[in-house]
């Protein structure tokens, strides 16, 4: 028996206690959301987490342009989280918040996307689309992507799979990037999935020279499968596959 996803476009929800969360969620939650994402609620913890994708995205923009006269950070360790005494103290080119708060704006775009399927918003999807483009300009062009290190310095990526949330970072973008395609069928934010998936494809595994690792935290081998899903790339299954197996083996 061949299982496929349920179409949300094609689900309607008529029950009146779910209608009523649904309509929260749209008119005030995925707002509200936006504007944390950005710093704009004073009140509110800053999370700098568009502030980092800005910030990344402007280096990325400086290494294309300098080529090889470019001077990439070396990777300083600056904590688990790390934040300005007063938000007017940030610095554009330095990296705030968590380390895996890249995701962040993962989840809120796939509650965007679950949005837009059932209730249309040329203005919510004019905002996603030029987060989008901000989030494309600070992938690398091997295709990585993590505001983190790529600020920080790219010299010490994938060395704390534990803690640092690299692989659970490229997992909400996966699913986000699939649910934005399907919604929208646009395809920019799948395509920075995919290339970053592909890029630990090429690096991950048992062969000489890859790495011998998986996840710290889960969530990369479903959003892998899910790709697997929506593109057909066989890879995408096949990572899913050695990073569910490698968990659990000794040493770890």
């Amino acid at each position: 028996m061949i299982i496929k996803p349920l179409d949300i476009k094609k689900v309607s929800v008529t029950d009146e206690f779910w209608s009523r969360k649904r309509e929260l969620v749209r008119t005030e939650v995925i707002p509200y959301q936006w504007e944390i994402l950005n710093d704009r609620i004073p009140e509110a913890q800053a999370s700098y987490c568009m502030h980092n994708f800005k910030a990344a995205a402007a280096l990325n923009k400086r290494k294309k342009k300098q080529g090889s006269k470019f001077e990439a950070p070396k990777f300083t360790y600056r904590g688990f989280a790390v934040f300005p005494d007063k938000r007017e103290d940030a610095k554009d080119d330095e990296f705030y918040g968590f380390v895996f708060q890249d995701s962040d704006f993962y989840k809120w775009i796939e509650a965007v996307a679950y949005s837009l399927a059932n209730h249309p918003d040329p203005d919510l999807e004019e905002t996603a689309d030029r987060a989008i483009d901000i989030v494309a300009d600070a992938q690398l062009e091997n295709g990585y992507l993590d505001t983190y290190y790529i600020i920080n310095g790219t010299d010490k990526i994938f060395t704390d799979l534990r803690d640092h949330h690299e692989l659970y970072c490229l997992g909400h973008l996966i699913e986000a990037a699939v649910a934005y395609e399907r919604a929208t069928h646009k395809d920019k934010l799948l395509n920075v999935a995919k290339a970053y998936a592909d890029y630990v494809y090429s690096v991950f595994g048992e062969g000489e020279g890859k790495i011998n690792g998986y996840p710290g935290h889960e969530i990369a081998e479903m959003a892998l499968f899910k790709l697997y899903d929506r593109t057909g790339t066989k890879r995408y299954l096949e990572l899913a596959e050695y990073f569910i197996n490698e968990r659990g083996k000794e040493p770890n």
